[in-house]
């Protein structure tokens, strides 16, 4: 029987062994802090897709730790920075604020700032004889979303690579305290600058997502406050920014150590490439892992739930089970039934998916026709994130051929 840990050795360079034997042995268990963990593709899906089951609160949590994770601080920003994140949200709540951020975001075209995102990237880099791959990752991401939130120039680039990365670290399980800490800083700084960006809006002529957004929130009368919009605005960063480096760079690196890969997507017409693009998606699962809360007593498999039960579901494990997928453990780049669970299921399935995939399929040709003039460099290998919720690289390194 394997009992899940995420500190096995090697876990955190290549986690599906682990979950593998899990999902085979024992596919639902309790853990460690008595939450459960489900392993198997039917379980999570059944659980994603249960009314039975909501998310957690997480800015209700923040606001009974802030005095103990803070020690009474002046700027107690992680519940009111998390309080519209959508994925901790339920009911009306839920449906209020994902119907204001898809109605300002479908007006936003992501195709030509994907493009001119990627052209402005290899621009810089041209003359680079070595580069990281996760700093490729990181750029593309940030010029659309400064495109799309008229914020270019505004603030540094490691500025902005922080904010993004400490947001989603605070998602993640065993945070310290010191990083909390650090969470709430950048929430400070986010209101302030967000703040004063989102409330000059009105007066901005260009057609910005916080121009929407405003736009939005006032003439269809959903009533968030300034300090609710900055908290969606910031997700809206956030999930753009990390979770796009995060899948970029997976992808890339699959696309690097595999040269058939390179010419397959060089090749692939437009169909194939939407079919790879999800095959991708299945592969790089970003999101590993997503929490459920039982509203009510649950069983599922002859095993109780009761009402308050925390379930760890496992969407990385659940898109590698071998009684749904074929090859599990291959990029199959043709792949024809691919139900995946990288985006969720039911009701809190990923507001961000449509865009996600339209970037995938924007930039997977020009940016593999760029690295084909590069490998991965020697005696460098992949340095993986210590995260377990979310899972990509820190670095990687390549060399120009």
């Amino acid at each position: 029987m394997a009992l899940w840990n995420p500190y096995t050795t090697g876990y955190f360079n290549n986690p599906y062994e682990h979950l593998a034997e899990c999902r085979t042995t024992e596919p639902m268990q309790i853990g460690i802090h008595k939450e459960w963990l489900l392993f198997n593709y039917k379980d999570v899906r059944e659980v994603l897709r249960s009314p039975a089951f909501g998310v957690s609160k997480l800015s209700e949590y923040f606001a009974q730790k802030e005095p103990v994770i803070l020690e009474k601080a002046a700027c107690p920003f992680l519940a009111k920075g998390t309080k519209t994140w959508i994925m901790y949200l339920d009911g009306q709540d839920h449906v209020r604020i994902r119907t204001l951020a898809d109605a300002a975001i479908r007006q936003f075209n992501f195709t030509p700032a994907i493009e001119r995102a990627v052209a402005a990237c290899f621009e810089k880099n041209k003359d680079a004889a070595e580069l990281d791959v996760v700093d490729i990752a990181t750029q593309i991401p940030m010029y659309i979303v400064e495109e799309l939130m008229g914020v270019s120039g505004m603030c540094s680039y490691e500025q902005v690579k922080r904010f993004s990365h400490l947001l989603a670290v605070s998602q993640d399980l065993f945070v310290t305290k010191t990083t909390y800490r650090e969470v709430n800083s950048e929430f400070e700084w986010a209101f302030s600058f967000f703040g004063e960006l989102y409330r000059k809006a009105g007066a901005n002529a260009e057609p910005h997502l916080l121009t929407f957004l405003q736009t939005v929130n006032k003439e269809e009368g959903f009533r968030l406050s300034d300090d609710e919009m900055i908290s969606l605005i910031t997700v809206i960063f956030m999930a753009a920014l990390e979770t796009t480096k995060d899948t970029m760079s997976v992808i890339l690196y699959e696309v690097l150590k595999d040269p058939s890969l390179a010419v397959y997507i060089e090749q692939a017409n437009e169909i194939e490439i939407n079919i790879l693009a999800e095959e991708f998606l299945r592969f790089a699962s970003p999101l590993q892992y997503t929490v459920r809360v039982a509203h009510e007593d649950v069983e599922i498999n002859g095993i109780r739930f009761p009402k308050g039960t925390r379930l760890f579901l496992c969407l990385a494990s659940a898109n590698r089970d071998a009684v749904v997928f074929d090859n599990p453990d291959t990029i199959v780049p043709n792949r024809k039934y691919n139900p995946h669970l990288s985006f969720g299921s039911g009701m809190h399935s990923c507001l961000g998916a449509r865009v996600a995939r339209n970037e995938i399929r924007s930039w997977l040709k020009p940016v593999t026709k760029h690295l084909l003039n590069y490998r991965l460099a020697e005696n460098e290998p992949p340095n993986w994130q210590r995260t377990i919720f979310m899972r990509g690289l820190k670095s990687l390194k390549i060399e120009r051929k």
